[in-house]
């Protein structure tokens, strides 16, 4: 039997490690280059303005992740009042909304607001008095 000459071998390694080299390069780049959703977001503001027998809560939430976020309820704590609310945001973008209470809030309290989304919560972040 007579041998595969070396000049043959080498051309018979270099096109099996080339082939190699691009199905490698093909499998990674699919993977590396399918989007990955996420869903965050977080409250930017918090605003109340308390009447004598009212309260009104401006609440901006900004969605900082990649998908869609439906804000579902607002909870204000320490009062634990809780409102149901139905606000998408769409990524990257920021919305604001009002919520009124028919009862005045104490203003000697600090309070804070949470956006609840989906099976999430945001940090509590305090709310400004105005007027």
């Amino acid at each position: 039997m007579k041998a595969v000459s070396p000049l043959v071998a080498t051309a018979i390694l270099l096109v099996v490690t080339v082939a190699g080299g691009v199905i490698l390069y093909n499998y990674m780049m699919n993977t590396l280059s399918s989007p990955q959703e996420y869903v965050a977001a977080s409250v930017v503001s918090a605003k109340m303005l308390i009447d004598d027998n009212r309260t009104i809560l401006n609440v901006k939430v900004a969605n900082i992740g990649t998908a869609d976020v439906t804000v579902d309820e607002i909870t204000i704590v320490p009062d634990n009042i809780t409102v149901k609310v139905n606000v998408v945001i769409e990524p990257g973008t920021t919305k604001s909304f009002n919520l009124v209470f028919n009862q005045p809030l104490d203003k000697s309290i600090k309070h804070y607001v949470i956006a609840v989304y989906g099976d999430q919560e945001t940090e509590p972040i305090p709310i400004r008095v105005i007027g």
